[in-house]
């Protein structure tokens, strides 16, 4: 019985905390995953073959009037970008991947407004100031080598092998602003969707020197070092937040 005990703990807190209060309570709590799709001049690797973004953020507020929250965001955002590229010499050919894969993380003050339409729907307005870092890596395999000699003098490799790889830093400051609808789903807890209108980004990355074997490089960009600003709109960058509110007892 008493291995339960701290479960059952856990569980009472959580009631206590999520539904011993409704809507009308001063405290917010919300959590969202965020896949964004952005267009190739918004990507590090302009020509990327394969993109992927995934974000989790987590945002605890407080009620200043009405119903507008103000507090602050804590996320975890992972992003890769791929690129493919054959290279071609008499009659060996071979096929070479670059990969960047990052992990960013990030915090900053962010705004809720929720419009009441109905005592279960509401209109989402948010705004937020985030700032990103993150360290990964560029990592260049060889995935496919044709080469009909070799394969007669019995010189045959298992791919993909790795070639070498290069460390990478970002930093982003973002100012941002989403819209969307919420719908409670009972006195304390709703889901939520938004999407991302406009943002205004300052980046600035660089990557290190390359080590590893030197290779026939088909048209890699090996070297990085920029700092870039600007707006994008929806149009640029798809950008989607769907997760849970949930109004907090911490009276």
């Amino acid at each position: 019985m008493k291995k339960f005990l701290p479960l059952f703990l856990l569980l009472f807190s959580f009631k206590q905390i999520c539904f011993a209060q409704d809507y009308s309570s001063r405290w917010l709590f919300t959590s969202e995953i965020s896949p964004s799709f952005p267009t190739m001049k918004d990507r590090v690797v302009e020509n990327a073959d394969r993109y992927s973004s995934l974000e989790w953020r987590n945002r605890f507020g407080v009620r200043t009037f009405g119903n507008l929250f103000i507090g602050v965001q804590g996320s975890v955002r992972n992003y890769s970008e791929t690129l493919s590229l054959e290279s071609l010499d008499s009659q060996i050919s071979s096929t070479i991947e670059s990969k960047l894969q990052n992990t960013m993380l990030g915090f900053g003050p962010f705004f809720n407004y929720y419009l009441e339409m109905s005592p279960k729907f509401y209109l989402l307005a948010s705004g937020f100031i985030g700032l990103e870092k993150g360290v990964g890596n560029f990592k260049y395999d060889l995935v496919n080598f044709n080469c009909p000699t070799c394969e007669i003098g019995g010189v045959i490799g298992e791919y993909p092998q790795r070639l070498g790889q290069t460390s990478f830093k970002d930093v982003l400051l973002t100012y941002s602003s989403d819209f969307g609808f919420g719908y409670l789903i009972n006195d304390a807890i709703g889901v939520q969707l938004m999407v991302n209108l406009l943002r205004y980004e300052r980046s600035s990355f660089m990557s290190r020197e390359y080590i590893g074997e030197n290779f026939n490089n088909p048209g890699f960009r090996m070297s990085y070092s920029e700092s870039v600003r600007g707006f994008s709109a929806i149009n640029d960058r798809m950008i989607f937040h769907l997760g849970i509110f949930m109004a907090l007892n911490l009276e």
